[in-house]
């Protein structure tokens, strides 16, 4: 039987330690990512729903003024 190396086998614990840290920061970055992406998609389409409806006081206005919308 051969001993191991006592360093050897402290810095391939080290170096799993590190990835599993890192792969616990990946994956909140993940999920960090797909909120923002939620987010993104959420506003885009309430500014595709303001282009294409203006908004109700801006028409009230100008019937107020008296020019016809045409």
């Amino acid at each position: 039987m051969s001993d191991s190396d006592p360093w050897s086998d402290q810095r391939l614990a080290v170096i799993a330690h590190q990835n599993r840290l890192m792969l616990a920061q990946l994956e909140a970055l993940r999920i960090a990512l797909a909120e923002r992406d939620d987010e993104i998609t959420q506003l885009s389409a309430r500014l595709l729903a303001q282009e294409t409806h203006p908004p109700m006081r801006l028409r009230s206005l100008w019937a107020r003024l008296g020019f016809r919308q045409r």
